[in-house]
């Protein structure tokens, strides 16, 4: 990625302690890798508290790393972390694939419009992302949120699917459709690789959240707070991220 400052766009701007974008911002999708589990520690630290299961909050970073990188497995087919970026850059559309390009490639999204919304991120430094392309400070570019997924089976259904452990957007970045971009970005991996479903677990006090989900196609199952994405809901959704 071009880390010039010199390549800055003017929604990038320091106010007070925080940073806003208020004109544009660009968002990625990636694999995580070594470098992000500090960051992934962070994210996940701040799910738990948001569900208030701190109590019960056992993670650690060397955990993250034992689980995600310790595995002979390919990605998909052990636990696997995705992770969400933003930056007031464009990012670069992918040239040269990478050694996992067979298993995902990135999800770009350039240039969302903010006219209408101000971004204030007070942690934005805590955040700014440790990706190979990111070295250099001057690249602007922070972790927005993450996903943890791995394989699953269900007797019921023909082919095996993912299971969305866990899916975070932190707060200030909420209300801009990055939440849909993840799932959407889950569901066409699943279909990708010739699976059937996605599965996932949510809260039965959050109705707004149920409501969303069965809106974009998810079967909710109340006994078991289960929602379940899959036949051509599952394709429909996944191709969503065009």
């Amino acid at each position: 990625m071009e880390c010039s400052t010199n390549t800055l766009i003017n929604s990038f701007q320091p106010k007070e302690k925080h940073t806003s974008f208020n004109h544009q911002i660009s968002s990625r999708i990636r694999l995580a890798t070594e470098l992000d589990v500090p960051h992934l520690y962070k994210l996940i630290t701040e799910m738990a508290d948001y569900h208030g299961l701190s109590q019960i909050f056992t993670t650690t970073e060397t955990s993250l790393y034992n689980n995600l990188f310790k595995s002979p497995n390919p990605p998909f087919h052990s636990l696997t972390a995705l992770i969400l970026e933003i930056s007031p850059n464009p990012f670069p559309q992918i040239t040269k694939l990478s050694d996992h390009s067979t298993t995902f490639v990135p999800i770009i999204k350039n240039n969302y419009n903010l006219d209408h919304m101000e971004i204030l991120d007070p942690e934005l430094e805590a955040y700014r992302s440790e990706c190979n392309d990111c070295q250099n400070n001057n690249c602007n570019v922070y972790v927005a949120g993450h996903v943890l997924v791995f394989p699953s089976y269900n007797g019921f259904f023909e082919k095996p699917g993912l299971f969305l452990d866990q899916m975070f957007v932190r707060k200030c970045y909420r209300g801009m459709r990055l939440g849909k971009l993840l799932f959407s970005t889950v569901a066409r991996q699943a279909e990708k690789m010739g699976m059937g479903m996605v599965d996932w677990l949510v809260a039965d006090w959050n109705e707004e959240t149920i409501n969303f989900y069965e809106k974009m196609g998810a079967h909710y199952i109340p006994e078991y707070r289960l929602c379940k994405l899959y036949g051509d809901k599952l394709q429909a959704f996944g191709k969503k991220i065009d």
